[in-house]
C-alpha cells in the first residue's frame, strides 16, 4: 500500500509533538521557557472572514452600484480598476455584471488573484470618499465581522500557553479578537492575564501576563470606538507602505520592531507578504543581528508552513545576511516547522504540560530511593502524552475544548473536591514558564509532582495491558476524573479520583462521590492511611489496609506512601498495580 506523504496539512498532532521532541526540541525548550514571540496572520483565523470573503464583498459592492444607473458613472472607474488587478478588464465581463459576482464564470479565478493583491484592492479610491472607503464601506469590515465563532483550538491554544508563561508577547495582524475571546473563556477576564495593544495609549495600561501587539488594528475597538480606533486599521497598500514611517503607528512600530529584536520568532499563518513586516526585521537585524549557526541556542525564525515561501525566504535573507548564502539548506530546514498552526500549538500545549508534570514530579521524588526511576516516570508521562495526542483527529477544536473540560474536571476536583464552576474553564500548573518552575513555591506545594507519578503509573498499567483509561461516564460527581476499566472479562468500570490532601477526599465523601463503593481514590499525601493506623476509621474503610478484597469496594491509595516505600520504579509500579486491581 502507497503512504501519502506527510505534508502540512495531513501531519498529525502527535507527530507534530515527536518533531518538538527530535528535530525542533532546543526550540521547543526554549519556546517553553519563553524566549518566542508568537507572530499570528489570518492563517489561524479560519472561522474569520477570510480574504477572500473580503475581495468578494468588496466586488460586489462596486458591482451593485456599477449596474444601478444612478450611481453608474461614479463606481464604474472604480470595478474597472478592481477586476483588473484581477486580470481581467471590465469589458471582458460585461455580460455577467447583471448577476452577483459569485455566480460569475470566472468567479473563482478574479477572487484568487485578488486576493493576492487585496491591498491594492482596498487601496481604490472614490472621489469625495474617505481613503478607507474600499473597507468601511465596500467591505463593510464591521458587518463582516459581526457574529464571530467561537474560539478555535489555536486560539484556545495559545490562551493556554499565555498562562502557563510560556508566551509573553504576541503579534498580530488580524483584526478579530479570537486570542481575546479564547483567554476569557479559559480565564474568565482578560484583565490581568493579556494587555491589548492597538494605539499608543494602550502601552501604558495594565501589564498583563502576556501582551497582544494589534499592528494593522482591531475590529473590535473599531466597531465599538469608530472615531477612536478605524484608522488603525491597516489594509490598504498605501497604508501598508506608510506604516515603517507614519507617525501615529511610531509607538506601536517601537514595539513590533523590539520583539523582533529581541524574542526569537515563530510564526504561525502569516504570509510575510506585505511590506511593512518585512521592514520590521529589516530593522531588527541593524539594530542586534541573529547570529547562524545558532547553537547551542534555538533558532532565531521558525515557520508553520507547508512549505517555505518568497516571504519566509526573503525574511530569512534579511536576519542571517551574509550567513544565508552559505548556508541555505540548514538555514531554511532549521526555520521550517511543517505543520499548521494548529497541529503545532495543541502540540506545544500537550507538551508543555508534560514538561511542566515531569519536573515537579521530579522534584517531588527527591531525597526518595525511587528518585533514581525518574527518567522511566517521565517516560510513562509521555506515553501517556502521546495516547492523548492520538485522539487530537478530525475537529481538533472538539477535541480542544473537551481536554479542556477534562482537565478542569480533573484538577479542580483534585484542588477542591469539587466540579469547576466553569467547565470548559482552564485550570493552570503554573503561570511560571517551564524554565522558572523549580523555582515556583507555590507549585511546588500543590502537590503536582505526586499527581504526574500517579498518571505515570497510570500510564504503565494501560501499556501493560492492565486496563484502559478513559474519561468519565458522566458529568455527575460521582464518575469522577477518569475511569479505568480492568482488561479481563467481565470487569466492571471503576471512576478514579486525584485528591490532594485527606479533606479534599472527606469533601467530596460528604458530597456523596463515592457512593457506588466501586472507586479508586489516588491521595497525593499520606494522611488519609495515617488516620487509619492511627486507629481513626475513614467512613467507608474502618482498619484496614489497602488491597485486593474479593469484590467492589472505594479504595485508597497514596502515592506519597507508596513512593517513600518502594526501592525503585519496578517495585514501585507493580506495588501499585496491586493495590488498585480487584
Amino acid at each position: 500500500m502507497t503512504v501519502a506523504p506527510i505534508d502540512a496539512t495531513t501531519i498529525s498532532v502527535l507527530h507534530t509533538l515527536h518533531k518538538l521532541d527530535n528535530d525542533f526540541a532546543t526550540m521547543a525548550t526554549a519556546f517553553e521557557n519563553g524566549e518566542f514571540a508568537l507572530w499570528v496572520g489570518s492563517g489561524i483565523s479560519r472561522k474569520a472572514p477570510s480574504l477572500g470573503n473580503l475581495v468578494t464583498r468588496a466586488v460586489e459592492f462596486l458591482r451593485q452600484r456599477t449596474v444601478d444607473l444612478a450611481t453608474s458613472a461614479r463606481f464604474r472607474p472604480a470595478l474597472a480598476t478592481a477586476l483588473r488587478y484581477g486580470g481581467v478588464e471590465i469589458a471582458d465581463v460585461e455580460s455577467h455584471l447583471g448577476v452577483s459576482f459569485s455566480l460569475w464564470p470566472n468567479y473563482t479565478q478574479i477572487r484568487d488573484a485578488l486576493w493576492n493583491r487585496y491591498s491594492e484592492l482596498l487601496d481604490v479610491r472614490l472621489q469625495g470618499e474617505p481613503s478607507d472607503f474600499m473597507l468601511w464601506d465596500a467591505v463593510d469590515v464591521r458587518d463582516a465581522f459581526s457574529h464571530p465563532a467561537a474560539p478555535a483550538s489555536e486560539h484556545l491554544s495559545i490562551a493556554i500557553l499565555i498562562l502557563e508563561g510560556a508566551l509573553q508577547e504576541i503579534a498580530s495582524a488580524n483584526w478579530d479578537g479570537f486570542i481575546e475571546a479564547a483567554v476569557e473563556q479559559l480565564a474568565g477576564t482578560i484583565h490581568g492575564n493579556l494587555q491589548v495593544v492597538v494605539d499608543p495609549a494602550h502601552l501604558r495600561d495594565a501589564p498583563g501576563k502576556a501582551r497582544l501587539l494589534k499592528f494593522h488594528g482591531c475590529i473590535i475597538h473599531a466597531t465599538d470606538d469608530p472615531a477612536t480606533y478605524r484608522s488603525f486599521l491597516i489594509a490598504s497598500k498605501t497604508q501598508i507602505l506608510n506604516w515603517p514611517e507614519a507617525q501615529a503607528t511610531a509607538a506601536m512600530r517601537a514595539e513590533v520592531i523590539s520583539a523582533a529584536t529581541n524574542l526569537k520568532a515563530l510564526m504561525v499563518g502569516l504570509s510575510l507578504q506585505d511590506v511593512n513586516l518585512q521592514s520590521v526585521f529589516v530593522r531588527a537585524r541593524q539594530t542586534n543581528p541573529w547570529p547562524w549557526p545558532s547553537a547551542p541556542h534555538a533558532q532565531a525564525h521558525v515557520f508553520c508552513e507547508n512549505e517555505i515561501g518568497e516571504g519566509q525566504r526573503q525574511i530569512l535573507k534579511t536576519v542571517y545576511a551574509d550567513a544565508y548564502n552559505d548556508n541555505i539548506p540548514d538555514i531554511e530546514a532549521s526555520a521550517h516547522l511543517q505543520a499548521w498552526g494548529e497541529q503545532v500549538l495543541l502540540a506545544f500545549v500537550l507538551k508543555l504540560i508534560a514538561d511542566k508534570l515531569t519536573v515537579l514530579m521530579r522534584l517531588s521524588l527527591e531525597g526518595k530511593s525511587s528518585a533514581a526511576s525518574a527518567d522511566q516516570l517521565a517516560h510513562s508521562l509521555k506515553q501517556l502524552r502521546d495516547a492523548i495526542a492520538g485522539h487530537a483527529i478530525g475537529d481538533r477544536t472538539a477535541f480542544a475544548n473537551a481536554a479542556i473540560a477534562m482537565w478542569a474536571r480533573m484538577i479542580s476536583l483534585f484542588r477542591t473536591g469539587e466540579l469547576p464552576a466553569v467547565p470548559n474553564s482552564y485550570q493552570l500548573i503554573s503561570g511560571s514558564s517551564l524554565g522558572q518552575l523549580a523555582q515556583d513555591a507555590n507549585a511546588r506545594a500543590a502537590s503536582f509532582g505526586e499527581l504526574a507519578i500517579a498518571l505515570a503509573l497510570l500510564s504503565d498499567g494501560q501499556a501493560d495491558g492492565l486496563w484502559q483509561l478513559s474519561g468519565p461516564t458522566g458529568a455527575d460527581l460521582s464518575a469522577g476524573a477518569l475511569t479505568s476499566t480492568p482488561t479481563w472479562a467481565s470487569a466492571q468500570p471503576r471512576a478514579i479520583f486525584f485528591v490532594r490532601t485527606a479533606k479534599v477526599a472527606l469533601d467530596l465523601q460528604k458530597s456523596g462521590a463515592f457512593a457506588n463503593d466501586n472507586t479508586i481514590v489516588i491521595h497525593a499525601d499520606d494522611a488519609w492511611h495515617q488516620l487509619q493506623q492511627r486507629g481513626t476509621p475513614s467512613p467507608r474503610r474502618p482498619k484496614r489496609s489497602p488491597g485486593r478484597t474479593g469484590g467492589p469496594t472505594t479504595l485508597h491509595v497514596s502515592i506519597t506512601q507508596l513512593a517513600e516505600a518502594e526501592p525503585d520504579i519496578a517495585a514501585l509500579r507493580k506495588r501499585f498495580s496491586s493495590e488498585v486491581i480487584l
